[in-house]
């Protein structure tokens, strides 16, 4: 007779603080590779360039892929760009009128007081 009646059991709720997401393997590893990069960037992209002039086309595609995704979140945006005055005259336009007349030579008078 017992097994027909059901048993009330009042269960507490453990309350634990909630745990952190795992990051995934590829997300640990992209994370690390930024650091990385921020760290050693410039021997990085040497040995890449210097593998890549030696054939090696795998390094070519990295540096590739590395300029890109460099440009595509805006790292260089922040850098200032510089202009040569010769790059200006270079691309400013062509004078199209008559040159400027010299005067008539009427300051240029030697006065003789002998």
């Amino acid at each position: 007779m017992n097994a027909a009646k059901p048993k009330l059991v009042a269960m507490k709720k453990k309350t634990r603080a909630p745990k952190p997401k795992r990051k995934r393997g590829a997300a640990k590893m992209r994370e690390a590779a930024d650091k990385i990069m921020s760290r050693d960037c410039k021997p990085i992209v040497e040995a890449l360039s210097s593998n890549g002039k030696k054939g090696q086309i795998l390094s070519a595609q990295f540096l590739y892929n590395l300029a890109q995704s460099a440009e595509a979140s805006g790292e260089s945006e922040g850098a200032r760009k510089f202009r040569s005055i010769a790059l200006e005259w270079a691309n400013s336009p062509e004078w199209k009128g008559d040159s400027p007349e010299e005067k008539s030579g009427e300051d240029d008078e030697v006065f003789d007081d002998s």
